[in-house]
């Protein structure tokens, strides 16, 4: 088993080396690939619904807000209001998952991501197991173990990074856990790899995670893996087979949730409404985190393609094109929200698409729920307690435009209270 002795046999301080190392390649792929925008982009998605629910456009007008220079563009559907992103996103025969085989599918293979109807619910039901609402509250004072230690390291050193030593490692070693990798695996370098951040020109890396699915023993009981090895489901397969699988669980149970973490702390750090209340009453806890969802969801889109030629708030879209449902533009739509543009968990409780909806909704709402349920009071009672001599906040705030959040939020503690960018 000498693949998987490379992943497996770190020190419990070599891997905290590897989770900081894999966020450094993060930013760093960040830095290099994220296309700078004037201004922020939800002006952009403010103008657009204005004008109309969905936009002819261009994938890559879509991505970088910007027409291409190249000569080859990719032609897209660009649905920029609620009631047609939740048409879309609910209506699977018209509207097909297998879009993602262009994008995720070439870095992970395909997985359930891309998926439609009986074959997408198969994998649904048997990961449900894991990811139900008693299967998350089991796990809960796990989640609150890490949050604890994470923001004490930081209290103990006076300064840190919320997103580096918080927010990222919270969400992936949760997923970690969840998936069912045994204790001492190089997560941080599963993950970059799982991503495609990392190149693996020996292949050990992916010869050690094929030796681990073909081992079922060195998965945790009832974890998300085990479910899956256990399943006996000739439409899942088994050992390497479910190695497309293993990648999106960490990919999605990582990205999304760091960011969603990273912009609770931004609102708790600079909405004193948030504390204020919580404080008093700590139940408001889900208002809060649920309206961070729908003021900066995470993800920016969801990509579908066309099964059949159909109409859509007045639009006729051919079979096959490119259906790009911006969830941020929704979700900040004026039709449904008053004052969409403007955080307040105090409004009226609606749903949003954040967590998507339909037969896609988000299998890891709970979780990101719990993980947030977690964080906040934690986060709060640090600032009352543990950082009584004040703090200050660097930051710009949330920023991207695929993914949204802050790239940094950076502590020092034993300062006069305040909020800066850096």
């Amino acid at each position: 088993m000498t693949a998987v002795a490379g992943l497996l046999d770190a020190s419990p301080e070599a891997v905290e080396q590897d989770i900081a190392e894999a966020y450094a390649l993060v930013r760093a792929y960040e830095g290099d690939h994220m296309v700078s925008e004037e201004g922020d982009p939800h002006t952009e998605f403010a103008r657009l619904r204005r004008r109309a629910a969905v936009h002819r456009s261009t994938l890559e007008r879509v991505l970088t807000g910007a027409d291409s220079t190249q000569e080859t563009v990719t032609p897209a559907w660009h649905v920029v209001s609620f009631a047609a992103a939740e048409q879309v996103i609910r209506d699977e025969d018209t509207f097909s998952s297998s879009a993602y085989d262009d994008s995720m599918g070439r870095v992970i293979g395909r997985s359930f991501l891309e998926m439609d109807h009986q074959e997408h619910r198969t994998w649904r039901s048997i990961l449900q197991g894991g990811f139900n609402r008693q299967a998350v509250l089991a796990r809960r004072e796990e989640i609150r173990s890490t949050v604890t230690s994470r923001l004490s390291s930081i209290t103990a050193r006076g300064s840190g990074d919320l997103v580096a030593d918080v927010a990222f490692p919270v969400a992936l070693t949760t997923i970690a856990r969840m998936a069912g990798l045994p204790h001492g695996t190089r997560i941080g370098t599963l993950y970059t790899w799982a991503v495609g951040l990392r190149e693996d020109p020996d292949g050990r890396i992916r010869h050690g995670a094929e030796e681990l699915l073909d081992t079922p023993s060195a998965w945790a009981p009832g974890s998300l893996m085990d479910l899956l090895l256990r399943a006996e489901n000739p439409t899942i397969g088994t050992g390497p087979r479910l190695l497309p699988a293993l990648r999106l669980l960490l990919s999605t149970g990582t990205e999304p949730p760091c960011r969603s973490l990273a912009t609770l702390m931004y609102t708790a750090l600079t909405d004193p409404w948030v504390p204020a209340l919580l404080r008093t009453d700590p139940s408001l806890a889900p208002a809060v985190f649920q309206e961070c969802w729908r003021w900066e969801p995470p993800l920016t889109w969801v990509f579908r393609r066309c099964t059949t030629d159909t109409e859509l708030a007045g639009r006729k879209i051919g079979r096959g094109e490119l259906v790009c449902v911006n969830l941020a533009s929704a979700n900040r739509d004026d039709t449904r929200w008053s004052h969409a543009h403007l955080f307040d968990f105090r409004r009226e409780p609606l749903p949003s698409l954040a967590m998507g909806t339909g037969p896609h909704t988000c299998l890891g709402r709970h979780l990101a729920a719990a993980e947030a349920q977690e964080l906040l009071p934690e986060l709060i009672s640090a600032v009352d307690s543990a950082w009584p001599m004040g703090w200050t906040l660097h930051t710009d705030g949330p920023a991207g435009r695929g993914f949204r959040s802050p790239g940094h939020l950076g502590i020092r503690l034993g300062t006069t209270q305040g909020l800066t960018s850096k």
